[in-house]
Formats: C-alpha cells, sequence, structure tokens
C-alpha cells in the first residue's frame, strides 16, 4: 500500500516544525504520478494534490535575509545616475562609475556617504 497523496504533511513529515523557512518564494508542481509539492530551493514538501499557492504558507514561508548593504543614488557631473552600495558590517564602499572601476575611488563615494 503506497503513502497517500492527499496526505497533510504535518502528518506525513512529523518531525518537522511547520512552517519552514525557505530562503525562495514557494512554488507547486505536480507530476504526471500525480504527486504535488511545495518546493523552495532545494527543500520538496509533499502536499495535497489540491493545494493553492495561498495554502503554502501552511508549510513553507520566505525568510530572505536582511540587506547587509545601504544603496544611494547619485547624480554625476554629466548626469549620469550612479549607485553607491555601503557595506554595513565592514564600512567598504563602491560605486558604479568607470572612475570607480579603474581606480578604486571616486567622488560619488563622499557625496553619498560624508563623513
Amino acid at each position: 500500500m503506497g503513502i497517500n497523496n492527499e496526505m497533510d504533511p504535518t502528518e506525513r513529515y512529523p518531525d518537522v516544525q511547520f512552517p519552514i523557512k525557505v530562503f525562495l518564494t514557494p512554488t507547486l508542481t505536480t507530476f504526471p504520478s500525480g504527486k504535488t509539492f511545495a518546493i523552495s530551493g532545494g527543500r520538496w514538501i509533499q502536499v495535497p494534490t489540491d493545494t493553492t499557492l495561498d495554502e503554502v504558507s501552511k508549510w513553507m514561508i520566505p525568510d530572505r535575509p536582511k540587506p547587509m548593504y545601504e544603496t544611494i543614488k547619485v547624480e554625476g557631473s554629466k548626469g549620469n545616475t550612479y549607485n553607491v552600495r555601503k557595506d554595513l558590517k565592514t564600512n567598504e564602499m563602491t560605486c558604479t562609475c568607470q572612475g570607480f572601476k579603474w581606480r578604486g575611488k571616486c567622488k560619488h563615494l563622499k557625496v553619498a556617504f560624508p563623513s
């Protein structure tokens, strides 16, 4: 006798604490065998075949890490817009301008994050 395709994941996986936190937004996939899975990255949870995306949050919820940087848009002297990014842990800064790409420094850094 096979496993019931309509079994609730909390019964199918009694050792798992639901909802599990996942990095990517979950999706649903039904295979030709009739089995339906909620999938996020490498995490697969078999769910009842009539499960909708609205119901997936009972078993999987996205838990993305908070950004570890701050980005500020700076207008250059010729009207171009550059993104200056500051790492909040190391305070290292980068800029999307050509000057930063060549020299590793530019005036936009001081405009975005004066110190």
